[in-house]
């Protein structure tokens, strides 16, 4: 049977009559001293026990909205920051030289639009369609070299370290793919307009590269209006890496992290024998080694994935909401939480270390009006760390032995606490 704490009300007050001893004797009589409790009826709740930590129940990351460099920071690790409040500031130097070489190409894409439509001898034609030709060609050696080197720092890196690179590793691979489209769509401008009469082609190509130089001037101007890096709410900054001025910054990797700290979660490690008893919504108490008391709270969500313990046990990880008032938590204090996966409102309940086990049998002595203890048969169900349900075999009211209880036999007088 699972050992688990017992969270309940009025069942240590209502059953245990009396404390403390072990097998003694009574000096006067020569009887064995027990302790006793009377075997009450009482709201009984069975928890599951694991311990974990506080990780955050929002956060969010700030990115650059394109890579470049950091040209002053204004905040330190671990600063409070309100929604709004600059964080970095980019260098935007290279934003700048982005835009223009945007507006430059979106001049060249209406030229040669214009260039179609107005029957511009073709050598004009071809010369624009070389020059997005060559830029698209650019573009792919430029992408694909970013994406090589990029796949060979992932390969390098901890596995830990690799699901942080994911993100940017999908983005650079996008960058490629897009590339490489573009490359081709540029080929084939000119292709079309190395066959002669497809006049109507050719326009629909120039067409479309106004249209994507025109989203391109856009995106420039954009990521040029966001190099302030801002937090998103107010709460707590950390810095992810190295974050100063001339520092790298890549698009798809988070420079900080902002947490908010009003907004906590326990992530219990529940034992795998345990945890096909946990389901969300239960409810659950706290305990943070920094506290003296408790935290209120329910389960938030039960995580499929198994995750092995530092012990070599494996555990899946549950999110328990908690009730913090005015409590100042931090991300990463350890504790515990006792989850209630049964609660039992009318249980009839004793001590446990009153019900004596001997292979499926289980017994407990009760006392008579005269001090005599008979052993007695009971079906026990539900239990914890300090009492046991009786499902039958025994009646509320019953006085059973409790300390000195394996060291007794049936019919024998003794003498009670």
């Amino acid at each position: 049977m699972k050992r688990k704490t017992l969270i309940a009300s009025g069942v240590a007050a209502a059953a245990i009559l009396a404390l403390g001893g072990g097998y003694a004797y009574s000096v006067t009589n020569n009887r064995p001293v027990v302790g006793v409790a009377q075997a009450a009826i009482a709201p009984m709740n069975v928890p599951v026990s694991a311990s974990g930590s506080l990780v955050a129940a929002r956060s969010a990351g700030v990115y650059p909205p394109a890579p470049g460099t950091v040209a002053s920071v204004a905040v330190h690790d671990g600063d409070q920051v309100s929604a709004g409040d600059t964080l970095a500031v980019m260098a935007k130097g290279p934003l700048k030289l982005a835009v223009a070489q945007a507006r430059a190409a979106l001049s060249a894409a209406r030229a040669q639009l214009a260039a179609v439509n107005n029957g511009v001898p073709s050598a004009i034609q071809h010369s624009a369609a070389n020059a997005a030709l060559s830029a698209a060609r650019s573009q792919v050696s430029t992408a694909n070299k970013n994406y090589a080197a990029y796949l060979a720092d992932y390969r390098d890196a901890s596995s830990e370290e690799q699901k942080t690179m994911r993100s940017t590793l999908r983005t650079l691979r996008t960058a490629k793919a897009t590339a490489n489209a573009a490359l081709k769509s540029a080929q084939a401008g000119l292709d079309t307009l190395s066959v002669s009469g497809r006049v109507a082609l050719a326009r629909t190509a120039a067409s479309q590269s106004v249209t994507a130089a025109s989203r391109a001037l856009e995106i420039a101007q954009d990521n040029l209006s966001a190099a302030r890096l801002k937090a998103p709410f107010d709460g707590t900054v950390s810095m992810n890496g190295t974050v100063e001025k001339g520092s790298g910054l890549l698009t798809g990797v988070a420079a900080f992290t902002v947490v908010d700290p009003t907004r906590m979660e326990f992530e219990a490690q529940v034992f795998e024998s345990d945890i096909s008893e946990v389901t969300k919504g239960q409810p659950a108490t706290v305990t943070l080694d920094a506290f003296d008391g408790s935290f209120p709270g329910a389960v938030v969500r039960v995580q499929s994935s198994p995750v092995t313990t530092s012990t070599g046990t494996v555990a899946f990880p549950v999110r328990v909401s908690l009730d913090a008032d005015d409590a100042r938590l931090f991300q990463g204090m350890s504790g515990s939480a006792d989850i209630v996966v049964q609660s039992i409102p009318d249980a009839l309940t004793v001590p446990i270390e009153a019900v004596l086990t001997s292979g499926d049998a289980k017994t407990v002595f009760v006392l008579d009006a005269n001090d005599v203890v008979h052993a007695q048969a009971v079906s026990i169900g539900a239990s914890t760390d300090t009492a046991a349900q009786v499902l039958s075999g025994l009646s509320a009211g019953a006085r059973v032995v409790t300390t000195g209880a394996s060291g007794l036999s049936d019919g024998q007088r003794v003498a009670t606490k």
